[in-house]
Formats: C-alpha cells, sequence, structure tokens
C-alpha cells in the first residue's frame, strides 16, 4: 500500500491541483459523463442500462449470482464529478465478492442539481429496488460523496437497508474539523478548497449544516450494520472515527476498519492486500451482517 500510495503522489497531481483551487466549479466539463461499463463486465455476467431523467442506471449481475441479494451502489466525485472508470474495479469486485447483482445509481450532481433533486432521484431507485420481486437481502454501498448519499439514504428508507458499505466516505460536508489541517499533508488527492465549494453548490441555501444532508449531523440511532473503511492518508480519516463512535454511542451497529498507509478510497486499489481484505470483508457481510460489525 505504501509504495501505491507514493504513486498517487504523482498520478492524481492534476486532481489535487484542482482542488485546490477556490474557483473549482469553474474547471468542471459541462459535458461530464459517466463512465461507461467496460467490455469485461459483459463477459463475465449480465450488464444493462437504463435511463432516470437523462442519466444511466446501470445493473450489473455476475454470472456467480447469489439469489435475491441485490446491492445499490452510490459512486463518489465530490457530488460534481460522475462515475469514472475506476469506479468499475471497485463494482465488479464487491459483486464478486457478495455475488449480488449491482445497480449503480448515476445520480444529479452539482452545480446544475441540487441537492434535493439527488435525493429524489436515489430514493426512487432504492425504493424500485427494494420492491423488485424476490429480494430477500438488500445493501447500500457508496464512496467518498456517494457515502455521504448513502448514509442519508439508509436512515430515511421505508425498508431500512441490511447493511450499509462506506468506503472512505465523506462523513461531514462542513470540512471544519482541525484535524484535517494536520492530515491534509498526507493526503495525496483531496483538498478542502474545491470540496468545500462542490458541498456549496449542492446544499444551496439549506446549508452545511442540514441534518438531512451532513452526516455528521444526523441522528444514527437507527442506522443499519454498517461497514466503513478509511486510509490514514485521506483527510476524511478524522470525520470517520468520529461517526464510528458516535454510531456506537447511539447504539447503532458499525464497525470501522483502517488502512495506515491508505489514500482516498484506497479499495481502489484492487491489487493491495488492504483491499483484497477489504472486499473480503464487505462478502462476510452480506451474509451475516450483524455479526460482522459487532
Amino acid at each position: 500500500m505504501r509504495l501505491t500510495t507514493a504513486a498517487m503522489w504523482l498520478n492524481a497531481r492534476p486532481i489535487r491541483r484542482a482542488l485546490g483551487r477556490e474557483d473549482y466549479l469553474s474547471t468542471l466539463d459541462p459535458d461530464r459523463r459517466a463512465a461507461a461499463p467496460p467490455a469485461r463486465l459483459r463477459r463475465r455476467g449480465r450488464v444493462t442500462v437504463t435511463h432516470q431523467g437523462g442519466r444511466p442506471v446501470f445493473r450489473y449481475e455476475p454470472a456467480r449470482r447469489t439469489p435475491g441479494l441485490e446491492l445499490l451502489y452510490l459512486p463518489g466525485g465530490g457530488l460534481v464529478n460522475p462515475l469514472v472508470p475506476e469506479h468499475w474495479w471497485i463494482i465488479e469486485r464487491l459483486a464478486r465478492a457478495t455475488g449480488a447483482a449491482v445497480t449503480v445509481v448515476c445520480y444529479p450532481l452539482a452545480p446544475e442539481h441540487g441537492a434535493d433533486e439527488t435525493l429524489a432521484a436515489v430514493d426512487a431507485q432504492y425504493e424500485r429496488l427494494a420492491a423488485r420481486r424476490g429480494v430477500s437481502r438488500l445493501l447500500v454501498a457508496g464512496d467518498s460523496a456517494g457515502g455521504t448519499v448513502a448514509v442519508g439514504l439508509a436512515l430515511r428508507a421505508r425498508r431500512r437497508p441490511d447493511a450499509l458499505v462506506l468506503l472512505s466516505p465523506w462523513l461531514d460536508l462542513a470540512l471544519d474539523d482541525p484535524a484535517i489541517g494536520r492530515r491534509v499533508r498526507r493526503d495525496p488527492s483531496l483538498r478542502v478548497p474545491g470540496l468545500r465549494a462542490g458541498a456549496r453548490a449542492w446544499v444551496g441555501t439549506r446549508g452545511l449544516d442540514d441534518a438531512a444532508l451532513n452526516p455528521a449531523r444526523m441522528p444514527l440511532a437507527t442506522l443499519p450494520p454498517t461497514l466503513v473503511f478509511q486510509g490514514g492518508c485521506d483527510i476524511f480519516f478524522d470525520d470517520a472515527v468520529a461517526f464510528v463512535a458516535r454510531a456506537a454511542a447511539e447504539g447503532a451497529p458499525a464497525r470501522l476498519v483502517t488502512a495506515a498507509a491508505g489514500f482516498h478510497v484506497y479499495v481502489g486499489a484492487f491489487w493491495t492486500p488492504e483491499a483484497r481484505a477489504a472486499f473480503d470483508l464487505v462478502g462476510t457481510l452480506s451474509r451475516d451482517p450483524r455479526g460482522t460489525v459487532t
């Protein structure tokens, strides 16, 4: 992992520089679109694409599938960027580890769209999946900003997910923990100015402390069994620690798994022992949610 993290300092330089700008939103491509599924997935299972509001909803059913198990995946991107090719690495391995059919929701993004539109789109897809015939277990997963959206979904859904998987989640939109200033020196990709600009555009007049939008302000007592994976070289690390501690204090079953040298969404480096261990644990969670986190 340490070698991969070191390489990230070179590979993530454009992202780091862009996120360091106060005018980050001006750098966004107005025609940005979700990355299509790689051809290999069609060789290893069934891929279908539908559309909601002009945005794709992908569904991947692996050849070796666990009957009745569904997983809804919410990709990250700072609330402003769509699914990228690297997300498919994660999606493929989640499907492989769990045997679940994976539905990938490309939700409305800021600054063109606000939080209300995002939540409405995500809720609609989740309710559609929950009502699908033959569904016996339903998991929700998300990375980074997808984790932000996933927490809110899990807490307000009429049918609570059987488990929640958060991969390097963004758990406090305000980004005002003093620890961020110390940890940013170790983070090869994330910077506060650009992230905060995206968050403000997404929440709009509702503000960064809105308890319906910011996981750091949400009551967590009804959280389903939750696994949080977080790397030590990620400015979101300390907020993840605080989130899991608060969940435990409120009686929710949550477990934090850390990788000391892990960068943001380190599980995307699927070749590393830390990522392989993470996906193995998600597989265990899919079979025994409460036993895995307690």
